[in-house]
Parts: C-alpha cells; structure tokens; sequence
C-alpha cells in the first residue's frame, strides 16, 4: 500500500469560528488489511474534529492544532503494543477549522482486542484527556479469495501517496468519492494469473439497487495481493444514506466475494419551481404530457418511492398544478434515480403502478394509494404469502414475506381487515425498520377468537415458518 506509516493530513474544512470550541472529540476507525506471510495489518484511523480543538498562533504566524495522541492496544488485559505521538494539524492562515487524521498500523495475528486511544489537547494548560475504545477481531483468514476492509481515501493526486478519508459522511463541498481495497486468495480460487472480475458500485442503502450509473468493473489476473482502487464523481449523487459494494466475480460473472462499507452524502437536490418555471432542466421525456390531470396522477403514484422532500415536493405540485414545474419535478425525480435513462426507469416503474392499481385497488383508492400496494411499489414482490383472508374466529389476516427487502433480509410485512365488509388490507405490523410496528399485532388478530391460545399459535406459526 502506498502510504506511509505514520501520517497527519487535513480534511476538508467548514466555516466555524475560532471561539466555538468545546471538549476534545474525535472518531475512531479501524481498517484491516493482509501482509502475506507475516499477518494482519491494522490501520488505526484517529480523526480529530477540529471544531473541538484550539488553535494558537505559531512562530510563523499562522493557526494550527496540536493533541497529545496514546494509542494501546490490549489482548487478553494485556498491553501488548503502544504509539504515542504529538499530532499537529496543517497550518492555516483564515478561520476555517479542519478535520485532521492520526494513522498507525499495527501487524498482528488473528484474534480479540481492545483499543484505546488517549488524546489531549497540546494547546491548553489543564489535564483534561478524552479517551475512545474500541474492540477489534481479526478473523483467521480463509483460503478462498477474500477482501480486505473498504477505505475511503482522499482523491487521487499525482505523485502524492494515497491517504484516507476521515470518517463515512461526504458533504455537498465534496465531489469525489475514492475508495480503496485488497483482494487476496485469488490464486488459490482462480489460478495463477486467472482473471476475474471485480465490480465496484453505489447501492440504495435501502432499497440495495445501484444508483443510477455508480458501478465500475475491473479486470483483473490471479496475484498474492490485487489492490483495487475506484473514484466516482459524486457531484450529482442525492443526499442518502449508501452502500460502496465491492464484489470478486468469476469468469461466469458468479458472486465470489463481497464487501461493504456504508456512507452518508449531503446533497440536497435542487428542487427550486422559479428554476423548474424557467426550464433550466431543458426538453426531456415529461414534455409529452400536456394534461395537467394526468401528470398529476403519474406524480401522486411515485410517493411510494420518494424521500421525505420528493413527497412535499409532489404534494406542493399536485395541488398547485402548473404543468411545466409538475413536468420539472418528475423528470428530477427520476433523474436522481437513473441519471443514463431516466425515461427507462420511469417506464419501468409505471408498468409496476399498473399492476398494484389492479391488483391492490379497493373503495375509491387506487393500487398505489393502498398499504399493498406501497409496500410492493417500495419493496417488490414478496416472496411467499400467507392468506388467511377467509379464515373464521380471527380476523382476516395476510403474511408477506421477503427474502430480501432493501438490504436487509428475512422481513416481513403483516396485513389485516378490522372491517370485514372491506375489501382494503391495512399494514399492521412489520420488521422492516422506518416501517409501522405494532407490538400488540398478535392480540388484534386473535382478539375475540374462542381459542384464542390455538389461535396464537397457528398465527405465530405462520408469522414464523411463511409457506
């Protein structure tokens, strides 16, 4: 790897005034990377918030932090190694206060640690530490082809060795995202000097799809240790929480190996009507709508689908219905989504509102304005259902169970009917987090069942073991 042992370097900076200080803090990360024949390297990533440190005049006439930094590392209650160092930030001649970072790398063999790391800051006369633990566990390594640990890294700069990037959280200041890791075991898997593929890609933290064009592939040959480095351009990626995938795939585009790591970006997307009005966006596919009713309805059926702001937006819309921001606001909208064919993913989801509009519909609601039919717009189509809709004693209940619901796995979502002379199904419970969850859910089922420990029973059964 091509950084040095031990490194101090600045983040990216924020306005924040000298006199907003506040107790020492900092953020721990630990990174796990493989030195063939010998064991595992450790890197300790230490990003010290310059927003709680003090910055003092120096000789030279420019701010700077310093911290006093210990770092030990303990198996067993044992102090097995240590590194202590006096951190100074970069010099800064204005007001802005920067992140800085304090790195080492420890060699060890498999196993359970603790981490503690002892800051103080060098700038001021009182005792005052702030300590930081964290646990480690290096698993024995397998003989198959593995992957190290993700590291964001700051931008690739000629010349310049490769650093990290403190912390998982990318602000709307910056426009790049780089990140680096290892691939080792591919001889053993793929041969000597076998080619493979290794795939890079943005995810939906919620939905695990890839964002828009956010997907990079490498070829690669078989070697003792393959690094694998990748930069997107992130300038028009939408706030959200993500997923950075790296995956080793055969020759049969076969999933080998894959790791994740997760980020935040802050990105607020422009959703400004004067702009929208004044047709900044330019001529795209929306233009083919020309009545205001119908392209209030296909933006009311993307609200299953869209973020807290792309609702109001949506609703704000929908209400004031002028046509050429209501066109603005939907090519937007799939835009964020597919920024290479936002036309394409727009029709693809309109065949899915199609189909709950058919299948979910009840009352005066349509498909997509129904708990079902939400839940498949944003979910896809389950798994396995259990339908108990005709079922007596109980009130009329249905199981949908996904093997995978965004990124998560195993999840379930229970319906029922508290009226029966309804044909509409209302969510009552599920454990899909951010979703409704009801802990008393079994009772409203069972509620007046003449059986009711037999009927418990058998709705937990089917809660548990859908089939």
């Amino acid at each position: 790897m091509a950084y040095p042992r031990s490194l101090v370097l600045a983040a990216f900076v924020l306005p924040i005034m000298l006199a907003a200080q506040s107790r020492l803090d900092a953020v721990v990360e630990t990174k796990r990377f493989h030195e063939p024949g010998k064991g595992e390297l450790v890197d300790v990533n230490t990003s010290i918030l310059g927003s709680t440190v003090i910055w003092a005049m120096d000789d030279r006439g420019f701010v700077q932090a310093q911290v006093d930094a210990l770092i030990t590392l303990e198996r067993d209650g044992k102090i097995i190694d240590f590194r202590k160092a006096r951190v100074a930030s970069p010099e800064r001649a204005d007001t802005l206060q920067g992140d800085f970072i304090y790195q080492e790398r420890f060699l060890l063999q498999p196993g359970s640690y603790a981490i503690t790391i002892e800051l103080h800051d060098a700038n001021l006369a009182d005792t005052a530490k702030t300590y930081v633990q964290t646990p480690l566990v290096i698993p024995a390594r397998s003989w198959d082809a593995t992957l190290s640990d993700i590291m964001f890294t700051l931008p690739d700069r000629a010349g310049q060795p490769m650093h990290p990037y403190p912390g998982t959280y990318f602000p709307k200041e910056v426009d790049k995202l780089a990140a680096y890791c290892e691939a080792y075991g591919t001889q053993e898997r793929f041969g000597k000097e076998g080619q493979f593929l290794a795939v890079t890609q943005v995810e939906n933290y919620e939905t695990g799809q890839v964002a828009g064009n956010f997907r990079h592939v490498q070829r690669s040959k078989a070697d003792t240790v393959v690094p694998l480095g990748v930069e997107f351009g992130i300038g028009k990626l939408p706030s959200g929480n993500y997923l950075l995938a790296v995956e080793l795939r055969d020759r049969q585009d076969s999933l080998v190996q894959r790791r994740t790591q997760f980020f935040q970006r802050n990105n607020p997307i422009s959703y400004d009507p004067a702009r929208m009005l004044a047709g900044e966006l330019g001529p795209n596919f929306t233009d083919a709508f020309t009545e205001v009713d119908t392209l209030a309805e296909h933006l009311s059926s993307m609200r299953p689908i869209a973020d807290e702001l792309e609702r109001k937006m949506i609703d704000d819309q929908v209400k004031n219905k002028n046509l050429e921001v209501m066109r603005q606001v939907m090519y937007t909208f799939w835009y964020n989504r597919s920024p290479g064919s936002p036309e394409a993913a727009w029709e693809k989801y309109l065949q899915a509102v199609k189909y709950v509009n058919r299948q979910f519909g009840c009352r005066n609601m349509r498909g997509y304005q129904s708990d079902q039919g939400y839940v498949y717009l944003r979910y896809g189509a389950p798994n396995t259902v259990v339908n108990r809709s005709n079922e007596t004693g109980v009130v009329p209940y249905m199981i949908w169970h996904y093997y995978r619901a965004g990124r998560y796995n195993d999840r379930r979502f229970v319906f029922y009917q508290p009226e029966r002379s309804t044909t509409c199904w209302t969510l009552l419970t599920s454990d899909m987090p951010g979703e409704l969850n009801d802990s008393h859910w079994l009772d409203r089922i069972v509620s007046g069942a003449a059986d009711a420990g037999a009927a418990r029973n058998e709705v937990l059964d089917n809660y548990n073991n859908p089939h």
